[in-house]
This record gives C-alpha cells, sequence and structure tokens, in this order.
C-alpha cells in the first residue's frame, strides 16, 4: 500500500477512535450540525475547486484525498468543539480560532501540500482563515437551530 494511501485511511479512522470518549448523549446532540457542515464543506471543496481557490489531490480509487480530511479530522473536531464550547460563543470563537490559525500558520497546510491531500492556489492563509472562521459561525449558529427546534418539538 502506497505511504499516501495510508495516510489518507489514517486521517480518516485515527480521529473517530476518539468519538467513544465523547459520550453517546453529546454524540447523538451535536452529529446532526457535524454532517451538516462537513456537506456545507463538500460543496465549498468544489466551488473553491471551480474557482482555483485551492486544489485537492486525487486520494484512493476515485475519493478526493479532501474527503479523508473531511470526513475524518474535521468532522471529529467539529463534534469535539460543540462539545467542549457550545453554550459559551465566546470561548467558541476564541478556541475555534486559535485551532484554524494554528492549523493554517504552523504546519497543518504544510503537511496536506506535502502529502499531496491539498493545496492552496489563489488563495491566501489570511483568506483561508476567514473562510474557515464563517463556517465556524454557521456550524454554531445550525447547533443553535437544531436545540430550539428540539425544545420547541418537546414542548
Amino acid at each position: 500500500m502506497k505511504k499516501i494511501n495510508l495516510l489518507q485511511i489514517t486521517l480518516l479512522i485515527l480521529p473517530w477512535l476518539t468519538v467513544p470518549f465523547l459520550g453517546r448523549s453529546s454524540f447523538k446532540k451535536y452529529v446532526p450540525s457535524a454532517i451538516f457542515i462537513c456537506t456545507v464543506t463538500a460543496a465549498l471543496d468544489l466551488f473553491g475547486e471551480r474557482k482555483k481557490w485551492w486544489r485537492f489531490y486525487k486520494g484512493m480509487s476515485y475519493v478526493k484525498s479532501m474527503n479523508f480530511f473531511n470526513w475524518g479530522p474535521y468532522f471529529v473536531s467539529s463534534l469535539w468543539m460543540l462539545k467542549m464550547t457550545y453554550g459559551k460563543f465566546p470561548l467558541y470563537i476564541i478556541s475555534n480560532t486559535i485551532l484554524h490559525i494554528c492549523f493554517i500558520y504552523l504546519g497543518g497546510l504544510t503537511l496536506l501540500n506535502r502529502y499531496k491531500i491539498a493545496s492552496l492556489v489563489k488563495l491566501t492563509k489570511f483568506q483561508y482563515l476567514v473562510i474557515d472562521f464563517i463556517r465556524a459561525i454557521i456550524l454554531y449558529g445550525f447547533q443553535c437551530i437544531t436545540n430550539n427546534t428540539k425544545k420547541l418539538s418537546n414542548e
């Protein structure tokens, strides 16, 4: 098996090993929002690729390498971020921004490029940070809507 394929499988599976530590109720509470934001991200990935904002390399078979990243670490980190900070919006924004700054400026993007997963083309790191910030707001907003809908249906 090629080194790249092993990395992609690891990116997909390793984060999921932490999911049992979330707890069943937290998983059930936050999984709709995580699915939603990963779906939005997949659509954004396609749009951004057409606009040449970034490039995603071919993964295994016909699956783009970014799907391994999107449905692995990004999905699971969305669950964990909501579990640890939901209901505390300032903490959520600060933590999420720090996480994205670390990923973008301290080596995450470099690793994605080195291992042929993705690379920025026409987008600067700061522009990518702004996109990540907007996605964070969308994730939190969707969770608020989901919570309010559940509260209304229980009344």
